[in-house]
């Protein structure tokens, strides 16, 4: 009897720490993720936003049919077009702000995600780009990302969230600041929650 108390009594005191660990533990496995995604964009992997599943085939057009909204790749080339004019160092002109906007808005072909919101999520990615580092590769990637998270809604939950970490990632790649590029993530998820309503 004295025995087992005693080995209950032992097996307390050990788990008492583990238990305290508990936060340290989950915040150690988002850490590794997060090395796991930067590690992704330094080496090329494929972004999430690359496993959207296609379109669906349009049907011809009648001659009177409203022209159809910018394509997908139309959208990432203008994205990322706007995404290059922004240089490390350099502070974005009015004109640079409200035509990056302007092009975000129109790359969202379903519901679109209010002014404010988007305002929100490009100033502070223009504040990050300012002081960030990124080649043509991640512009692009990061344009893939953005154009996949303004027209989010029909993927799964754990691809937006991977496509959201991806940014991220490919912030803190470009040298900028894990708080800076987790606010930028925080705020492109904005976006795209209102999308996805």
């Amino acid at each position: 009897m004295k025995t087992s108390l005693a080995l209950i009594a032992g097996l307390g005191l050990l788990a008492q720490p583990a238990f305290g660990q508990g936060a340290q533990a989950v915040q150690i496995k988002n850490r590794a993720k997060e090395v796991v995604n930067q590690n992704n964009v330094r080496q090329g992997v494929p972004p999430p936003s690359q496993a959207t599943p296609p379109p669906a085939t349009p049907r011809p057009a009648s001659p009177s049919a409203p022209k159809p909204a910018q394509t997908p790749a139309q959208s990432i080339s203008k994205i990322k077009s706007d995404l290059a004019g922004f240089k490390t160092g350099a502070i974005a002109s009015a004109e640079q702000k409200q035509q990056f906007i302007k092009d975000l808005a129109v790359s969202a072909r379903g519901t679109k995600p209010s002014l404010p919101t988007v305002t929100k999520f490009v100033d502070s990615l223009i504040a990050g780009l300012s002081e960030a580092t990124l080649n043509s590769d991640q512009q692009g990637r990061l344009a893939q990302n953005l154009e996949a998270v303004l027209n989010s809604k029909p993927l799964p939950a754990s691809q937006f969230d991977a496509i959201i970490a991806d940014v991220q990632a490919i912030m803190q790649v470009g040298s900028v600041k894990r708080s800076a590029a987790a606010g930028i993530a925080n705020n492109l998820r904005a976006v795209g929650a209102e999308v996805r309503r």
